[in-house]
């Protein structure tokens, strides 16, 4: 069995305002081309209620460092009691969103991921010795890679928020 090592669990982040939804979306996407993360959309879910809008987006992407180790990372997007509003922005009128976001991102390394390593007892021993004494390095490295990933996402997506806000 894979094991998985949970790097950076559930950091969060809350915002309450005028925001565009789909920009939003589309600015985690981009963010996941950029790193180079295949993202897999895991669900997505709308209803509405009767203080505004419900909708609820979770990712699953995942980055492949060599065969024997990836990233994973979880990302659960909320958008509460959304409602649609109209802004004049420079003259030009937008139709936008209002409500609450919640965010919860959670990376995680999984290292032999594809199971080769477990076919055999002595495989499975092998295992243990080599990411012990010689492969300890790249893991801390990997370590390394998906705190500065979850934390770089986090600061676009508020400056993302920030800058809707004050255009």
């Amino acid at each position: 069995m894979s094991e998985r090592i949970v790097i950076v669990d559930k950091e969060k982040i809350a915002y309450e305002g005028v925001f565009n939804a789909k920009e939003t979306i589309a600015t985690i996407k981009t963010w996941f081309s950029d790193k180079r993360y295949n993202p897999i959309e895991k669900r997505h879910t709308e209803s509405i209620r009767p203080e505004g809008k419900y909708i609820l987006l979770e990712f699953a992407p995942f980055f492949k460092f060599t065969d024997y180790a990836k990233s994973m990372l979880e990302i659960r997007v909320e958008f509460n009691e959304v409602k649609d509003v109209v802004v004049e922005r420079d003259g030009k009128k937008q139709k936008l969103q209002e409500g609450k976001i919640f965010m919860q991102f959670t990376g995680i390394l999984e290292t032999d991921y594809e199971h080769r390593w477990e076919t055999k007892p002595v495989f499975y021993f092998l295992r243990i010795l080599f990411e012990k004494y010689v492969y300890t390095p790249f893991i801390s490295g990997y370590e390394r890679r998906i705190k500065e990933d979850i934390s770089n996402l986090k600061s676009q997506i508020r400056g993302y928020l920030n800058l809707q806000q004050f255009q």
